[in-house]
C-alpha cells in the first residue's frame, strides 16, 4: 500500500491500523487490526482489496472469529 492522495479531498493518505464495523442484515461484524489508509485531512478511510475481501469472507462465514462480543442494542 503506497502513500497517496485522496480522492475526495486531495489531502495525504497515510498507512494506519484501525478497527471497523460493519452492520450487515441486522449483524454487527467488529474487525480488529485493518490495515488501511486514511486521509490526514478529511479523515476518509480507503481499505485495500485484500482486506476488503478478508472481511466479505468473515461475513459469509467462511472465516472464524477470533472471539465473539455480547453487543447490548437499545
Amino acid at each position: 500500500m503506497k502513500d497517496s492522495l485522496c480522492a475526495q479531498c486531495g489531502g495525504k493518505l497515510h498507512r494506519k491500523k484501525t478497527t471497523l464495523d460493519r452492520l450487515v442484515e441486522g449483524a454487527f461484524y467488529l474487525f480488529e487490526n485493518v490495515s488501511v489508509q486514511m486521509c490526514e485531512q478529511c479523515g476518509e478511510i480507503w481499505i485495500p482489496g485484500s482486506a476488503a475481501e478478508r472481511m466479505d469472507q468473515a461475513i459469509r462465514g467462511k472465516l472464524k472469529p477470533k472471539r465473539r462480543i455480547p453487543v447490548p442494542v437499545y
